[in-house]
């Protein structure tokens, strides 16, 4: 039953509409219901308006994250590092996909402020040298 929820695009997000609304006001649950729809709209982008509430959802996360932040070490003082924050990742990875690579660096950028890690071999480093490289080829064939 609870995967079927997840192949119906529309009762799904109008589930998680609703649970966005009980969590407004609470940054560590926020973020965890941001989550839901980044898995969500990532699912189903062939819907037509799920690729720009993807990118919608993400920069909201994107802005959460010093309050999530603080509030993770708040409540879990003797963790020494952060759940994966799939935001900064999927945006980015929208953004280069779409050949917008200046967006793509300063998510990049933004992660790399935050030390987070992508849990890859060269972490945002070294996905930001990667786009660095893509941007100068496509200004270079421009």
């Amino acid at each position: 039953m609870y995967m079927n929820l997840w192949l119906n695009y529309k009762a799904t997000e109008d589930h998680f509409l609703e649970h966005l609304e009980l969590v407004q006001d609470k940054p560590y649950e926020l973020h965890f219901s941001y989550n839901n729809f980044i898995k969500l709209y990532t699912m189903h982008l062939i819907q037509p308006d799920a690729a720009e509430k993807l990118v919608a959802i993400c920069l909201k996360d994107i802005e959460l994250f010093p309050k999530f932040r603080d509030e993770c070490h708040f409540r879990n003082p003797t963790y020494g590092f952060l759940p994966f924050l799939p935001s900064f990742k999927t945006l980015i990875l929208h953004y280069e996909n779409r050949n917008q690579l200046h967006e793509a660096i300063d998510i990049c950028n933004a992660a790399i402020h935050y030390e987070l890690d992508d849990k890859t071999k060269g972490g945002y480093p070294g996905r930001l040298a990667k786009l660095e490289k893509k941007l100068e080829k496509k200004i270079k064939y421009s």
